[in-house]
């Protein structure tokens, strides 16, 4: 490896890290007035896209244990962001519905991130953001070429990427139940 390849690569790493901790983290402090972990946000995220999942298909998606998953959603129905539903075809079986209280909490993540970035994409050319994306294309399907679980990536989407989607692309897989389902509003 080269002292160039070496310093892109440490470059990609600091990008993610300040881009998923730093930006994400502030962006969700702005966004709502309860303290939420990741997790917790992930899961009110993964709801949005109107898709049907068991407490337990969370959990692995989040690489956690059904205890872990168990408290985050015991948490999030107490601050009234989720609530907990049985199925009318089998009473055993539970599914998670996300209340307004929760897709108010993502539709102003997303309002200020959409803030951020536009000061971000204006110190750009379009043809700097067309090279840009490109790129970063082309350093998803190659990080991801050698991986298998890609679900908990693709479901951060919402759906947002459409027709455009890396992932889909790379791996030909979509975690969202119908991909052409828009996810709510």
């Amino acid at each position: 490896m080269t002292k160039l390849d070496r310093e892109l690569s440490e470059n990609i790493r600091i990008m993610a890290m300040v881009v998923g901790d730093i930006c994400h983290r502030s962006t969700l402090q702005k966004a709502s007035p309860i303290n939420l972990t990741r997790n917790q946000y992930t899961i009110l995220k993964i709801l949005s896209t109107e898709g049907d999942f068991q407490i337990s298909d969370l959990a692995k998606l989040l690489d956690i244990s059904n205890a872990a998953i168990s408290k985050n959603i015991d948490r999030l129905e107490q601050l009234d962001l989720v609530a907990r539903q049985t199925k009318p075809d089998d009473r055993r079986s539970l599914e998670l519905i996300l209340l307004e209280k929760g897709l108010g909490i993502l539709n102003e993540y997303d309002r200020i991130l959409g803030e951020k970035q536009k000061h971000l994409m204006e110190q750009f050319s379009l043809q700097e953001k067309e090279n840009l994306l490109d790129m970063m294309k082309r350093v998803i399907i190659f990080t991801l070429a050698g991986e298998q679980d890609t679900e908990v990536i693709c479901l951060q989407c919402g759906g947002n990427c459409g027709d455009s989607c890396v992932i889909e692309s790379c791996k030909g897989l979509c975690a969202l139940p119908d991909k052409k389902k828009a996810p709510r509003q």
